[in-house]
């Protein structure tokens, strides 16, 4: 038996198979790496579950004004819930919810797509991404919150967080 590159030493047939395999084991990890990056993480007993439906998605939802302004997201306040309207890419002001759970219901953009919503602590700690139309934010500790939105520059959007 020859030792040579038509018995799987060398650049061979061989070698050049194990070089696939190990590519294709490669991008396998690099691809599980960043699918895990993209997971939520929050501080110990916060939880959220994306809401039971209760209708077509994003049928819950108030129309987006047709007013909002790029990159800066309006929020106002009705009773407990708060309303926050922007257009494409934002971060919204600071707002107050109490302990417990709340009900997070997000607009579609005109193309059915949602828009990422990141929610924030008063801190700066990331709770959660919000990719669901109706989701339950649960063990929420009180205090000051914000979001940051992820969407085409396009998308006009509407986030109403109610309280439980």
């Amino acid at each position: 038996m020859a030792d040579g590159p038509e018995h799987g030493q060398g650049v061979g047939k061989g070698g050049v198979g194990a070089a696939r395999r190990l590519t294709a084991a490669l991008i396998t990890v690099i691809l599980i790496a960043a699918l895990a990056a993209c997971e939520p993480s929050a501080p110990p007993g916060f939880s959220a579950t994306p809401a039971p439906p209760t209708g077509p998605a994003g049928s819950a939802s108030a129309a987006p004004q047709a007013s909002a302004v790029a990159g800066s997201p309006a929020l106002t306040v009705d009773g407990t819930t708060v309303r926050i309207v922007g257009l494409g890419n934002g971060v919204s002001p600071d707002f107050d919810l109490p302990a417990g759970s709340a009900a997070m219901t997000v607009s579609l953009c005109a193309n059915q797509v949602i828009p990422f919503v990141t929610l924030f602590d008063a801190v700066g700690t990331k709770l959660g991404i919000i990719v669901e139309p109706e989701y339950e934010l649960k063990n929420l500790v009180g205090g000051t919150y914000h979001i940051e939105v992820q969407s085409n520059p396009t998308c006009a959007w509407t986030i109403e967080v109610t309280p439980a």
